[in-house]
């Protein structure tokens, strides 16, 4: 599904953002619920444990981004945990772009075309997995 190019942008931007990690996902959700502010009650108060989350979602997406088939059992049962929270399957266009934006953003100058595609077909195929 992914190139090696792309498996090896992805796994470079997602140094950067290990840099930023809490920053990241705290900026993450800062854009989110800006981006669509009808998502934030679907998530608690308390931040912290769902940053984490996401945080760790993002690692195993990355490390399995050569082959992210083996991941897909885990996708397909987080999928069916956002479906009981309320998630819906619009939702999910809008997580990948604000992910992307938010990527892009702490990435500044290093981000690039190639980048923003090679985390776009990441992001599509777990979605569509979790979707299933």
């Amino acid at each position: 599904m992914l190139s090696q190019t792309q498996v090896d942008l992805i796994r470079n931007s997602a140094e950067r953002l290990a840099d930023a990690n809490v920053a990241a996902t705290n900026a993450f959700y800062a854009n989110l619920f800006k981006v669509a502010p009808g998502i934030r009650n679907l998530f608690s108060e308390d931040m912290f444990e769902q940053s984490e989350k996401l945080w760790n979602t993002i690692v195993k997406v990355v490390e399995s981004a050569s082959n992210l088939t083996e991941i897909e059992a885990e996708l397909k049962a987080l999928g069916a945990r956002h479906v009981k929270y309320g998630a819906e399957p619009a939702h999910y266009i809008v997580v990948t772009d604000v992910l992307i934006q938010t990527i892009s953003t702490l990435m500044n100058k290093e981000w690039t075309d190639e980048t923003r595609v090679a985390w776009k077909t990441a992001l599509e195929a777990v979605c569509a997995t979790m979707l299933e």
